[in-house]
């Protein structure tokens, strides 16, 4: 994925939105709009989305002085944990449970405040239990997990890692050994440890944080620890569209790529539409159709 023109107004939008989250307007916001629009003048059309994004909000949180999205992310928290037994129930009536799992796994993805101002997650879970996976792509993630002992799952959002839950715990249930991965610090709505905590997704004993900030993940500043149980994966969940933006050119055939299509620009990249369910390994496309 590389920037293209029509990421600009977008990376305006989450300027705006974050000002918005913050409570900030006036003189205040344009003096802090104008030092984020410079950032954006500067973006480069060869970097992924993501990386302009990461120094935007970067340049926001340092200003504002504040998360502005920690209040937001503990009230989806909440409504997703809410919504936990219901998703339970959909996989357990599911003819296929792992396959309903990855769907719900999927429908938490449009829990995403770097890009929507309102979110309809009934709307969400229904489409994503609606939509089409086609049985090549179920067979082949499935193929991939039963030759893998070692898995790495790499969270996005806040409140949609509840959604990630009833996978997580099938893929325990297989004997996999699961390890799952946050952000080091708040940016936008990804989850971090405090998430982790606000959930009560301790019962994964093997958490760890990828050590920065970064928007999707930026696999040279990452820390040490993350890189470790990186390489020795024999699987990688990838959730989450800047996920997709800053690996998918790694052409690792152990990842796996989980997101809902939300931008114009990786829509026409995957030969989609908005609001489709996708789902990716490595450099090859395996999505409904």
């Amino acid at each position: 994925m590389k920037t293209d023109l029509e990421c600009l107004p977008c990376f305006f939008g989450q300027v705006t939105r974050t000002l918005h989250h913050a409570g900030v307007n006036g003189d205040r916001g344009r003096v802090i709009a104008r030092k984020a629009g410079t950032i954006i003048e500067q973006a480069a059309l060869t970097e992924v989305p993501a990386r302009t994004t990461t120094l935007v909000h970067r340049l926001l949180r340092q200003e504002l002085g504040v998360d502005p999205y920690g209040t937001i992310k503990s009230s989806y928290n909440r409504i997703a944990l809410d919504l936990l037994p219901e998703l339970r129930r959909m996989v357990a009536q599911a003819p296929d449970q792992m396959e309903g799992a990855i769907r719900a796994a999927i429908a938490g993805n449009v829990i995403d405040f770097g890009i929507y101002d309102h979110i309809d997650l009934h709307g969400s879970i229904r489409e994503s239990f609606e939509l089409p996976l086609p049985v090549d792509a179920l067979s082949f993630f499935r193929r991939a997990m039963d030759a893998s002992q070692r898995i790495l799952y790499l969270c996005d959002n806040a409140g949609e890692i509840v959604f990630d839950r009833v996978l997580l715990q099938l893929l325990q249930e297989q004997g996999k050994f699961v390890t799952v991965a946050v952000k080091g610090a708040p940016v936008i709505n990804d989850a971090t440890r405090e998430d982790i905590a606000e959930t009560m997704m301790t019962e994964f004993t093997a958490l760890i944080d990828n050590g920065n900030d970064g928007i999707g993940t930026l696999l040279e500043v990452c820390s040490e620890e993350f890189m470790e149980a990186y390489h020795s994966a024999d699987m990688i969940i990838s959730k989450g569209q800047a996920n997709f933006e800053t690996l998918e050119q790694t052409h690792d055939p152990r990842l796996f790529f989980l997101f809902k299509v939300k931008c114009p620009v990786v829509a026409r990249a995957l030969g989609r539409t908005n609001g489709d369910i996708v789902l990716m390994n490595g450099g090859r496309i395996l999505h409904g159709c």
